[in-house]
């Protein structure tokens, strides 16, 4: 998009000729940009489809020729600022959802997981009281039975 124009760059240095009222940039006025949302790695970000411009009329006359071909470079960068500026804000959601995601990881890595395991070890061991004691109660239960029947 930007190959091709630094031949314009000396061309657009006439602008400083024109009135104020008929600079060029007056002729490309963005309208609104476009986007859509979409989910990348579960986080919603802006997609950038579109940058209108509001219809301007002009008249030739007043302009040199290359300026039509100006406004359609002029519009061709103001697009690419408008992707720039989609994509720098994509870039900063995402890198704000790895750093939560990184913090819930050390979280869960650091904590969670070894909470969890010190209780499962804690559950385990009265699970094995429990059952020893349950086996200590079923041999006493057969011992009274046995001395009951003889």
């Amino acid at each position: 998009m930007v190959d091709g124009l630094d031949d314009w760059v000396a061309v657009f240095a006439e602008n400083l000729a024109f009135a104020e009222e008929k600079k060029i940039e007056k002729l490309v006025i963005p309208d609104k940009v476009v986007c859509v949302r979409e989910n990348i790695a579960g986080v919603s970000v802006p997609v950038f489809k579109e940058l209108t411009f509001q219809e301007i009329v002009y008249d030739v006359a007043d302009y040199p020729l290359w300026v039509d071909e100006a406004l359609i470079r002029l519009r061709e960068i103001s697009r690419g600022n408008a992707l720039l500026k989609t994509l720098r804000n994509q870039v900063e959601l995402l890198n704000r959802e790895l750093r939560l995601t990184s913090q819930r990881v050390n979280l869960f890595e650091k904590v969670k997981i070894p909470e969890a395991k010190e209780n499962i070890r804690k559950i385990e061991i009265y699970l094995g009281d429990q059952q020893t004691s349950a086996v200590v109660r079923g041999k006493i239960a057969k011992k009274k039975r046995q001395g009951a029947a003889s």
